[in-house]
């Protein structure tokens, strides 16, 4: 579900980029039996893509992930892929899902090289000397689809105003998806995070790699008090990439179903970028270290049933099962998934 839907993203975002002038060449798959650096695996597809073009050097390069600004207007697409000589422009300086960079070309592809994954990317290239601007102010620059849980938050924002319009494939996938226990494609317990969205009289709580810019919008948005634990915000592109989190640091030691508890008594609904308690807990920011995929995305549906990480099993059943309304999920979730879900409160959707 989430590979099919990244495709039909990345076609998408591909004609959009076309549009605006940009040739697009696609990357070749990673191979998962071989160790991956971004870097190295991006410079290689960048200089195959020029040696095929044969002509001229481009003014700029760019990169972009499979579910990338799938919610971004056009023209804020313009801005990114207009930056001035000796720019990069990207979607979040900290944590990049899309960035283009112009000037010295053969300089940047030597800078990204380096680079061990593509959220670090901006800080490699400001640091060999380019000026960076990002567009994360931008309503839904930060929105990036990784998984199914991104797909229902993605599904869910086609129901909201002013929003842009999505290719009718995507939507058609949206709406035909469907979990292994055949529901649709669903935020989980969507209505009771809403009414506590709407309640003065109710407190959230939201925990992970939250951005400012969305705890803003919380306090601003939001009808209910907000209580915000902030951790590992661009832990991916930290120099020595070892994530540190109270939250991993609580699961490690009382048990994961003890935090979840504990989180349950803070407030009356609780958002939980579940990603950054993986990172901790392996001592990596690398996805490979954590719990399989299928793992992590049936969690987020709140499904322990087929989980085989004894800690990611608990602490998905002890949200189900929490007094209180839980919504696990990753980076998406916590930065433009809250905009969706406060939009959606609102409307009653």
């Amino acid at each position: 579900m989430a590979a099919e839907g990244q495709r039909l993203l990345a076609a998408e975002l591909s004609d959009r980029l076309i549009a605006h002038g940009a040739a697009v060449a696609p990357l070749t798959p990673v191979r998962d039996d071989q160790p991956f650096h971004w870097g190295r695996w991006f410079a290689a597809g960048v200089k195959a893509a020029l040696a095929q073009a044969r002509g001229a050097q481009p003014e700029a390069i760019g990169y972009a992930g499979a579910g990338a600004l799938a919610l971004l207007h056009d023209a804020e697409l313009g801005v990114l892929c207009s930056p001035a000589p000796a720019e990069v422009v990207a979607n979040n300086r900290y944590s990049a899902d899309a960035f283009v960079v112009a000037g010295d070309i053969d300089g940047a592809i030597e800078a990204l090289a380096r680079c061990p994954t593509d959220n670090a990317s901006v800080r490699c290239l400001e640091a060999a000397g380019w000026s960076w601007r990002d567009i994360s102010g931008a309503p839904w620059s930060r929105f990036d689809v990784d998984t199914p849980l991104d797909l229902a938050l993605l599904r869910l924002a086609t129901r909201l105003p002013n929003v842009r319009l999505l290719a009718s494939a995507v939507t058609a996938h949206l709406d035909e998806a469907r979990l292994p226990d055949g529901r649709p494609l669903e935020v989980p317990n969507l209505e009771a995070l809403g009414a506590v969205v709407r309640s003065r009289d109710a407190q959230l709580v939201v925990a992970g790699r939250v951005p400012a810019s969305s705890l803003s919008y919380l306090e601003t948005e939001t009808a209910c008090r907000v209580r915000c634990f902030v951790e590992e915000r661009g832990m991916r592109s930290a120099p020595d990439g070892v994530p540190r989190s109270l939250l991993a640091d609580w699961a490690s030691r009382l048990g994961p179903a003890d935090l979840v508890h504990e989180l349950a008594q803070l407030g009356d609904a609780v958002i939980l970028d579940s990603r950054v308690v993986m990172a901790g807990l392996a001592g990596s920011s690398d996805a490979a270290a954590w719990p399989p995929e299928e793992e992590r995305f049936t969690s987020d549906f709140l499904d322990a049933g087929s989980i085989g990480t004894a800690w990611l099993a608990e602490l998905t059943a002890a949200a189900a099962d929490a007094s209180v309304p839980f919504l696990l999920g990753g980076h998406a979730l916590v930065s433009d998934g809250l905009r969706i879900l406060v939009e959606a409160a609102w409307l009653g959707r």
